[in-house]
């Protein structure tokens, strides 16, 4: 990597917006300096991560909720389509 995020110039960054937008999305670190923030640690001169460990946690576990909840509106659809059948 070339030169960290809390260097640029504010040329720089109008000059280059889309990779500005490709290193910042999704933020991952910040810099406890000046608080811009990068997807990667290596973009900022003083990086400190955005997520902890609680917030991946909570991750995972809306993951597993969101899983286990199309599980069960597919299994509503199958006894809604049998219900059907059976009327017919």
């Amino acid at each position: 990597m070339a030169k960290s995020l809390c260097k640029w110039r504010r040329g720089e960054v109008e000059a280059n917006l889309s990779a500005l937008a490709s290193i910042t999305t999704p933020p991952r670190a910040a810099c406890s300096k000046c608080a811009r923030v990068a997807s990667e640690k290596g973009y900022l001169c003083r990086p400190v991560p955005l997520t902890s460990e609680s917030t991946k946690k909570a991750q995972k576990a809306k993951k597993k909720a969101d899983k286990k909840d199309k599980k069960g509106k597919k299994a509503n659809k199958e006894k809604k389509k049998a219900k059907k059948r059976k009327e017919k």
